[in-house]
């Protein structure tokens, strides 16, 4: 497995550049500026399709807080995805798209007064997270509700994304989500199904195994004590991309089909009536779809074993490196035949040492005005982005079928002004 392995689907170096959905990286930047977080449409559409073709009967809703998006939640809509939201913002995303009634999910460990009627309003099915999420969402006029529940197993993932650990600020312990059943059903809730969300950046199939059979053994209790079994069962999201070449390797298509069969499985085990799976994909449907692409400013040997390599933006559009320790690869996209002579160290502008992007970059000796092209950043980069320095955030363009489409325009200076009264 190589670097290029790890860009969208369409990537290709023709003559010694990138050029992605049939577009030279260089032509992007030049037309739209840098940073600039390219999107391959054949990427984002394939990789939903894959999901589709491992659980083909499961209902899927595109987790919009790994990047909200119009133009994506409308190409996913397209492909049969609907949309899980936490919050006012998301939720006007999806609306934005023409998402309604069944294909809307809201979730979120702290929904106001507001969200929930908006989500009422928007006819989603609402997650119960808390317990007062029950009055307060019957008051709103809910009418079918998931309660979430927390089954204490803890994923391989680290520890800022696992949420569903004991002590996760995420869902209701087993007795509480029990009894929130019965107080939904009292309160003329339908109680539809369960909710559960093991962790995220998951690349093997232990913990959603370990979590789908704890939900079956959950789901027989509930039956015996309550006289209700659940005709909804949501898993969440989770599943993990690659960032780098050697990480391991789980297809949508895979991960789809394994929590399928063990859904089907366990449910049987326990004599238990199969309920409609739900899926929350957000990471792997945007993630491998999306690139990053910078313009390389100063070049600079701090040590005889460190040169720094410094772009156009930094923590300010992707705070992952320094939320999560992330770690990425880069090539130079217009000079991409070239072989690397050296490791260097990426940074960003913004005034923190540790603004670093990689730490370790094999690259050909870079040059200032070449293009650094850093693969997987569709999901949780911008979206987390921040004004700090009070840098503007990049534009992003959705690449295929011949066009290339600004679906998110370069903030200015003059937008982050326009907050001051």
């Amino acid at each position: 497995m190589n670097l290029h392995d790890l860009f969208p689907d369409t990537a290709r170096v023709q003559e010694g550049e990138l050029v992605v959905g049939g577009f030279p990286v260089s032509a992007l930047a030049d037309e739209l500026g840098t940073p600039l977080v390219v999107y391959c449409e054949q990427t984002l559409r394939e990789r939903a399709r894959a999901f589709r073709r491992g659980a083909p009967h499961a209902l899927l809703f595109y987790s919009v807080k790994a990047f909200p998006n119009v133009a994506i939640l409308r190409l996913l809509a397209e492909e049969g995805l609907g949309a899980e939201v936490s919050t006012l913002g998301e939720l006007a995303f999806a609306r934005q798209a023409g998402l309604l009634g069944d294909r809307l999910v809201l979730d979120g460990n702290n929904k106001a007064d507001e969200e929930l009627a908006a989500g009422v309003e928007a006819g989603c099915l609402i997650v119960v997270d808390a317990v007062d999420d029950l009055e307060r969402g019957a008051a709103a006029g809910a009418q079918r509700v998931l309660v979430r529940v927390t089954p204490g197993i803890d994923a391989d993932t680290h520890v800022a994304i696992a949420t569903g650990h004991a002590g996760s600020k995420f869902g209701l312990p087993p007795e509480q989500a029990m009894a929130a059943i019965g107080q939904a059903r009292e309160l003329g809730l339908q109680v539809v199904g369960l909710h559960v969300h093991t962790g995220s950046q998951l690349l093997d199939l232990g913990a959603e195994r370990m979590t789908i059979d704890w939900l079956a053994g959950f789901a027989a209790e509930c039956r015996a004590e309550l006289g209700w079994v659940p005709e909804l069962v949501d898993v969440g999201g989770g599943l993990g991309i690659r960032y780098l070449p050697d990480d391991p390797v789980l297809p949508p298509e895979t991960f789809a089909r394994a929590v399928a069969d063990r859904l089907a499985r366990a449910w049987t085990l326990h004599g238990l009536p199969l309920p409609t799976l739900a899926l929350e994909p957000g990471r792997s449907l945007v993630g491998p779809a999306g690139l990053t692409v910078y313009r390389v400013g100063v070049v600079k040997q701090a040590s005889d074993t460190l040169t720094y390599v410094a772009v156009d933006g930094g923590m300010s559009d992707n705070p992952r490196p320094q939320l999560y320790g992330a770690r990425y690869v880069a090539l130079l996209a217009n000079r991409a035949e070239e072989a690397p002579t050296g490791t260097y160290a990426v940074c960003g502008k913004h005034c923190e040492s540790g603004d670093v992007l990689i730490e370790r970059a094999s690259l050909p000796h870079p040059r200032r005005g070449d293009l650094l092209a850093v693969p997987s950043t569709g999901a949780y980069t911008l979206a987390m982005g921040s004004n700090y320095n009070a840098v503007p955030r990049p534009a992003a363009v959705l690449v295929g079928a011949g066009k290339a489409r600004l679906i998110r325009r370069r903030e200015t200076v003059a937008d982050l002004l326009a907050f001051e009264p």
